[in-house]
Formats: C-alpha cells, structure tokens, sequence
C-alpha cells in the first residue's frame, strides 16, 4: 500500500531511497542492510526508544507507528516483550525495495507495512530510528528544515507519544554524507510541539534521543 504520492516529495529523497534500495539488496534483512554497524548498536537504540512507553499500561492494546521502518527490525524487537502482545504495527519507508523485505521478513498480522514518505495513519505512538542520519549531499539548512517538518506531521499523527533519535553534532567522527544534529536546537523546537519533552543522551553511542509526549 502506497499512502502519500512520490511525485509529491522532495527530489532528495529519491536518492537516499536508491542508496537503501542497494543496502537491502546487497545486505538483505540485517543491520547492514539498513545502514547500522552493529546488531549490539541498533538493539540499544531499540530499548532507549521504548523508554517513550513507560507510561503505557502492559498487556492493553496500543498501536505503533514506525517511521523510516527499513525491514521492520523494530517490529521484531516488541515482539519480545510480553507486555506488547496487543499491539497494532505501522512500518513505512521511501524504498519499496526495503518494503518488500520487511513483509517478506515479518508475516505476523499485528504489522503493516508501507511505502510512504508521510505518516496518514494516526498511532498512539511514532517510533523514528536513525531516518534522518543519511542526507546525502542535501544543504545542511534544506535538510534540517525536511526534518523539522516532518517531525512536526508526525507529531500530528502521534496520540500520546513520539520518539527520534539523531546522530551528536558534538560527536569528534563525523562521516561525510550523514546528518549531524544539536540536541538544544531539536529540543527548542519540540517544546513548540509539547511542554513535555525530554532528552536522553547517556548511552554509548554517538547519538542523542529525544521524547515527546501529550
């Protein structure tokens, strides 16, 4: 299922879809495949982002929202928590090619995944890991805008709670071609979105997250 037209997108992000098309081809349903170092790496994203629910009560029915899902590795990481038993699934990405493996990957009928750039669904919950990191040669400032709006029409779509992470603009490494971000910039901007948002920035990786809830 196709839910926001590509023709209506910015030019860029037909090339970052190519390169993810390639990775999947060339990796297959792996972290490799998605642009990650490391199962240890994205596993711990994975457990810092789910620190948005903590206020969701175990075991009642709560809907996901995966934004940027690649082959929806995310999905099968709440597969294992028992308290997400009732959970409904939203996995989108730009690239179909990353959307055909992720439904050849995951047959559970809890999840649904889409190709889409937008989010027109609503969920309790928006999960973004690592979406924004590849830019490509995008202009800093033109990339930075893209982000913030897209946070801002998926904030729309999130009933309770939305969860991203970013790579450290503060962080010594940086890698050409990927997007590196102020945590005070993004939380100035979230607190236009909700007063109540938080910053979690002490786990061993070169990234910083950021919640928001209602």
């Amino acid at each position: 299922m196709r839910l926001f037209r590509k023709s209506n997108d910015p030019k860029f992000l037909k090339d970052i879809s190519q390169v993810f098309s390639f990775r999947v081809r060339t990796f297959g349903d792996t972290p490799a495949g998605v642009l990650w170092k490391s199962s240890e790496g994205q596993q711990l994203r994975f457990e810092v982002l789910f620190g948005l629910l903590v206020d969701q009560p175990p075991f009642e029915p709560v809907s996901i929202n995966d934004f940027g899902c690649g082959y929806g590795a995310m999905f099968d990481f709440l597969l294992d928590i028992p308290s997400m038993a009732g959970m409904s699934y939203f996995g989108y990405d730009i690239s179909r090619e990353m959307i055909d493996t992720a439904k050849q990957h995951n047959l559970d009928r809890r999840a649904t995944f889409s190709e889409a750039s937008k989010v027109e669904i609503p969920a309790d919950y928006t999960f973004v890991s690592g979406t924004f990191n590849l830019s490509l040669e995008v202009d800093h400032g033109l990339w930075s805008t893209y982000v913030k709006s897209t946070l801002n029409q998926l904030w729309n779509m999130s009933n309770k709670g939305l969860a991203f992470n970013m790579l450290d603009k503060n962080h010594p490494d940086q890698e050409n071609g990927l997007y590196y971000a102020k945590a005070d910039d993004y939380m100035d901007f979230c607190r236009t979105l909700s007063v109540n948002v938080t910053l979690i920035d002490n786990y061993h990786l070169d990234e910083w997250t950021i919640f928001i809830h209602r």
